[in-house]
């Protein structure tokens, strides 16, 4: 089938006449049925019966309209794509972030960058560590922003900050991470504190949770972990909830911190590289490089 003929069964069998079909593609009803037509004889089969002036679609039509369905649908999405195209009065950037830094990351780039750049368009979406490299190599995104910084040589990762692991607990169930006489900021808790204590863990969730799984190993401690969670967010409303403790990245802890909620330093913790990530073969464009600029501004 052509794409014509797709779009004319696809409004056919909707709408179940030609004529409506004629009034939704602004065509007229002779054409309609002259493409059916033409798409009938294609397939060697009939779409629809005639009966008392009403179409009613045959097995084969209701068997290939699932196909059909699907690729107008793709087809309708590449229209709007390139009416979007058409409208862009300056670049466009596709920037892909893990889910932890979708809140406090990419929004105020990007508000930042379209103050001075209001021409620039910006399509986001989140995805995790492991999806970052081949969504580069398949220049689905153009840059990623994330935590680490050890990805193949195709990729060329820029460090703009580090950032620490911090705890989130319910409000008292640790002490404060001040002295108690002279009310200075302590080193942070021990982990040896996180002993026996109910957590909140991190699945398959990257570097982070590589990270949190060393730092607990190394310090001989076992928690209880009661609820594994794939999201730094779902693990930090649970903590919220009242359901355990969780060790997260510092920006989450920051989001998270609240009159229920404390956020405690790890004596010992280990850092996370905060890196924005590009195809290396590509080199920097203008916007990459405003992006680099903008987070190292707001971030570094």
């Amino acid at each position: 089938m052509r794409i014509r003929h797709i779009e004319v069964f696809y409004h056919v069998y909707r709408e179940g006449s030609i004529s409506a079909a004629a009034r939704n593609l602004f065509v007229s009803q002779p054409s309609v049925s002259k493409v059916l037509r033409h798409a009938e004889d294609q397939l060697g089969f009939a779409l629809f019966d005639r009966r008392k002036g009403r179409l009613y679609p045959t097995e084969a039509a209701n068997e290939l309209f699932r196909e059909v369905s699907a690729i107008y649908e793709q087809v309708s999405a590449l229209d709007r794509t390139a009416d979007n195209i058409r409208g862009r009065k300056g670049g466009h950037l596709r920037i892909g972030v893990l889910p932890s830094l979708g809140f406090a990351i990419a929004p105020p780039m990007v508000a930042a960058m379209r103050e001075s750049e209001p021409d620039v368009s910006f399509d986001l979406s989140t995805l995790h560590s492991e999806e970052m490299t081949a969504a580069l190599l398949e220049k689905r995104f153009d840059l990623c922003i994330g935590f680490d910084d050890e990805f193949d040589s195709r990729i060329r990762c820029q460090t703009i900050n580090s950032v620490n692991l911090s705890l989130l607990a319910p409000r008292g169930m640790f002490a404060n991470d001040t002295d108690s006489e002279t009310g200075a900021e302590s080193s942070g808790l021990s982990p040896a504190m996180l002993d026996g204590k109910e957590m909140i863990g991190l699945r398959d969730s990257g570097p982070v949770a590589d990270r949190i799984d060393a730092y607990l190993e190394q310090a001989g401690v076992d928690p209880v972990v009661t609820v594994s969670a794939q999201t730094y967010y779902v693990a930090a409303e649970l903590v919220k909830l009242g359901a355990g403790c969780a060790i997260v990245d510092g920006f989450t802890a920051r989001r998270f911190a609240s009159d229920t909620v404390d956020t405690h330093k790890l004596q010992g913790a280990p850092t996370l590289p905060f890196v924005a990530m590009t195809l290396a073969e590509q080199g920097d464009t203008p916007l990459i490089t405003a992006s680099l600029k903008t987070l190292r501004h707001l971030f570094g």
